[in-house]
């Protein structure tokens, strides 16, 4: 598999884990996800060449993606 491949199917779990720690009941739950969100993306770093680099940027597609959820159900409900 292609390192673009891989990074993108990478990005793809971290956004879907992120999202679904965004939609835990209390911010204990949320945070507990989260934290195993971000080491999931340390984890999936160590496979490549700048395993830091690539550390940091799932780590923010993670942190996008537990907000936007967050913005999503913040609107529903004040809808």
């Amino acid at each position: 598999m292609s390192r673009m491949k891989k990074y993108i199917d990478d990005a793809r779990e971290v956004e879907q884990s992120a999202g679904l720690a965004a939609l835990h009941g209390t911010a204990r739950e949320r945070l507990d996800a989260i934290t195993l969100t971000f080491e999931l993306c340390g984890t999936l770093a160590r496979d490549y060449h700048d395993p830091r680099m690539v550390a940091g940027m799932l780590v923010h597609r993670a942190a996008d993606s537990f907000r936007t959820a967050r913005s999503t159900q913040w609107a529903e409900v004040a809808a």
